[in-house]
């Protein structure tokens, strides 16, 4: 069985990484369709709302 808090954890450290190594940089998009314009978000935005996820997971 999958621990949730174990999972957390981790992600809240690789948040934490990304946060002081440039993760703000590093774009991504926001959109299932690659291609149809610039990104709009980075990757520390796309783990903060994993982790969101996963804290909301019963």
């Amino acid at each position: 069985m999958i621990n949730k808090d174990e999972l957390i954890y981790k992600l809240e450290a690789i948040i934490k990484y990304l946060q002081e190594n440039g993760g703000y940089n590093y774009m991504v998009y926001n959109k299932l369709c690659p291609g149809m314009g610039e990104p709009d978000s980075n990757i520390i935005e796309y783990a903060e709302d994993i982790l969101n996820m996963i804290k909301y997971i019963d």
